[in-house]
């Protein structure tokens, strides 16, 4: 081939056009693409809020290590620890997950678990290989909320869980513990969930939870006491030993009851009552138809405290409400009186023992009436052992004295007092003592000790002459002496010869006597008859024939 041939030869090149859009180039993208977006879909839709919790301290908590649970599930972890803004405590953000966002709610309650020993027992031992967790109670508020505070203790209601959350005030120089137990009787009603001390005017507050059935229970007229572990109480009837329920044995709890009157109205949640510190401090609250009474006591009051029952025939009908109960500056006269006043309640209602109510002020002129046959009052050991006293009322014997210094005091009728009792006994004993002590015993003595002394003179005499030979063989002789009379008393039996004689003399001498009796007769009617015959002859004695 030549070379101009060459030249004129020319390639050809086929172009090809390309679509702008190629499916298998853009298969994959678009697939990276679709993965992605559904699994930030499904991030969103498996992520829930996230949550600001508050603590007073971190102490078990780890960041992407604590878990947060709800009926023993995990719903959510700690994703950051850091100090909270007021440097009070510690601030915790959660990330919970999205089933839980609904129970996320104003009036959830979150709480710490951890082991722990308290009344209700031994809790958390699982978590002393798992470690501590935060669980949490959903609320049903419609208020939604993001931050809480994280609770020591569980909360009482729990999931599904009805009853009434209500607030108790009191003044006490004792504080339970949240966790224990609120008591209807001996049977536990629901728990204590807050309990604080207020020092701006020293009363005590609790935010106690009666479960349900037990908030049926409870009504405006419901009254509430505190009750320690143990009492023990001496009174008259004898030493009476209460126990509480274990839970409540060492701790103490709150107990409540239904009064006479019953419940009351319902009551809404968070209402509060009045906390009393006893169950006898609640029974001696006087009532709207109390009235009161002075008595003035010239002994001792020690033993009688306030409360103190005031009994007539042994029948409660009141109590002490003050003792003692001094007017403005009369205790400046204490030494000079002696007097102690005491102030008494009597509680009409008491006396209506299955009978109607009967209007006060007619109790109140049967008192009066009674006080003027001679009502009075004494005080009374009511235990022996413990020294506690009461007051009993009974009517005055006839000629007994009473203590009565003024007919009203401080605007109180004033019931007259007599001394009785024990103490009675006890100064009359001293005053027999006292007698006693005046007696000259020492002088006595003395005389008693001399005339022992010449007794045994006397019985040392007795025994040297009983020591003699004449006094020994005296017996013999009287035995001798005693032989022959009775010989001699034999020999005038009635068939001795001397015994025939003897009875023929007495005979004659009773003749004898018959026939002078004429002439002694006559002697005695005219003594002179054996001077003077008036009638003519002598009269001749006539002997014996």
């Amino acid at each position: 081939m030549s070379q101009t041939e060459n030249k004129t030869t020319h390639t050809t090149a086929t172009v090809k056009h390309t679509p702008p859009f190629n499916v298998l180039v853009w298969t994959i993208p678009v697939l990276a693409l679709l993965t992605g977006a559904w699994l930030f879909i499904q991030h969103l839709r498996h992520t829930g809020p996230e949550i600001t919790l508050y603590l007073n301290d971190a102490d078990g908590i780890e960041i992407n290590t604590t878990a947060i649970k709800v009926l023993n599930v995990t719903v959510g972890k700690v994703t950051s620890i850091s100090i909270s803004p007021d440097e009070k405590g510690v601030q915790i953000k959660a990330q919970m997950s999205a089933d839980v966002k609904d129970m996320l709610r104003k009036d959830t309650q979150f709480w710490i678990v951890k082991p722990r020993i308290d009344q209700s027992g031994i809790t958390g031992l699982n978590t002393l290989v798992s470690g501590s967790y935060i669980a949490f109670t959903p609320g049903h508020s419609k208020e939604k909320a993001e931050t809480f505070t994280v609770g020591d203790l569980p909360p009482v209601s729990a999931i599904s869980q009805s009853g009434i959350r209500l607030r108790l005030k009191g003044h006490s120089d004792k504080l339970l513990t949240p966790g224990s137990p609120v008591l209807y009787g001996d049977i536990s009603a629901g728990q204590i969930e807050k309990a604080y001390f207020d020092p701006k005017d020293n009363s005590v507050h609790y935010q106690v939870y009666i479960n349900s059935p037990y908030d049926s229970l409870i009504g405006d007229k419901v009254k509430f006491w505190l009750q320690s572990g143990l009492q023990v109480t001496a009174s008259g009837g004898g030493v009476h030993i209460d126990s509480a329920p274990l839970p409540a044995l060492f701790s103490g709890a709150i107990v409540f009851k239904t009064m006479f009157e019953g419940k009351g109205k319902p009551v809404a949640n968070n209402t509060e009552f009045t906390l009393y510190n006893s169950a006898r401090e609640l029974n001696n609250q006087p009532s709207s138809r109390t009235q009161y009474y002075v008595a003035f006591f010239q002994q001792s009051v020690r033993g009688l405290s306030v409360g103190a029952p005031v009994e007539y025939q042994g029948i409660n009908i009141g109590s002490v409400a003050d003792v003692p109960y001094f007017a403005l500056n009369d205790s400046h006269k204490l030494f000079q009186h002696g007097w102690i006043p005491v102030r008494l309640r009597i509680e009409p209602g008491r006396m209506e023992i299955n009978a109607s109510r009967q209007d006060d002020k007619i109790w109140q002129q049967q008192i009066q009436q009674a006080l003027n046959k001679g009502l009075s009052a004494s005080l009374e050991k009511d235990n022996l052992l413990t020294g506690n006293q009461y007051i009993s009322l009974t009517q005055t014997k006839s000629g007994e004295s009473l203590l009565k210094p003024v007919t009203h005091y401080q605007g109180y009728t004033v019931i007259g007092t007599r001394h009785t009792g024990l103490d009675m006994i006890q100064d009359q004993l001293s005053a027999l003592l006292a007698k006693l002590n005046n007696l000259p015993i020492e002088h006595s003595m003395q005389q008693l000790d001399s005339t022992l002394a010449q007794l045994k003179t006397t019985l040392a005499s007795a025994d040297r002459l009983l020591a003699q030979n004449k006094t020994q063989q005296l017996p013999a002789e009287l035995s001798a002496t005693l032989k022959e009379l009775r010989t001699t008393l034999q020999g005038v039996s009635s068939t001795s010869p001397l015994y025939g004689d003897i009875q023929q003399t007495l005979k004659s001498i009773d003749n004898t006597l018959k026939e002078a009796q004429p002439t002694l007769k006559t002697l005695k009617q005219q003594p002179n008859a054996l001077i003077f015959n008036r009638r003519g002859h002598d009269p001749e004695p006539q002997g014996a024939r």
